[in-house]
């Protein structure tokens, strides 16, 4: 079949592809996006929009909630003699795609706070992504402000002898050192 003439595809979930040069593939293949590959549709239908001079420019649709869209498309199809043949082996097509979060759909991610793929995601246009990295430290400085008031160990009070030279710790000649825990001072 010549590619150029082909001016519909439907395309199956679980459905591979017809293969004569190569190894059959999936008809639909997922490959991330902000939605994630959970909600891959059932059918897809692919229309020849026109020729660019090189390829066939193609849309494709299918029954999605309002929350998702398709992103980046790649419809690819075997050549029937060689791999850039203007004909294709009939049945042989596939559509590679992203499936993204419509702003409704990035919206319901937001509200219901669930962990979906798009939550690990870089936000970079994100406002609030620099104050939450400064909360981080300022939590992490009064945690240490705190271990070093309450549980830190109490510093040695070191003197000097007559001599001049350094004579170790006051407390090792008088008892041992204070126990792990609470300063002596605060119980």
């Amino acid at each position: 079949v010549l590619l150029r003439e082909v001016q519909a595809l439907t395309l199956r979930r679980g459905h591979h592809t017809a293969a004569r040069r190569t190894a059959a593939v999936p008809q639909l293949q997922c490959t991330g996006g902000s939605a994630g590959c959970s909600r891959v549709p059932e059918v897809v239908q692919c229309y020849n929009k026109g020729w660019d001079g090189y390829d066939v420019q193609w849309q494709c649709k299918a029954d999605l909630e309002n929350a998702y869209r398709f992103g980046q498309i790649e419809v690819s199809c075997e050549g029937y003699d060689y791999p850039d043949d203007p004909y294709i082996l009939r049945g042989s097509c596939s559509l590679l795609f992203r499936l993204e979060l419509t702003e409704e759909g990035e919206r319901k991610v937001k509200n219901s706070g669930s962990f979906g793929s798009s939550y690990f995601q870089s936000k970079k246009d994100s406002p609030d992504s620099g104050a939450g990295a400064i909360v981080i430290i300022v939590l992490l400085v009064l945690a240490f402000g705190v271990y070093k008031l309450f549980l830190g160990n109490q510093q040695p009070q070191q003197g000097f002898g007559d001599s001049g030279g350094f004579t170790g710790p006051s407390w090792q000649s008088q008892q041992a050192p204070p126990p792990p825990g609470f300063k002596p001072g605060f119980t």
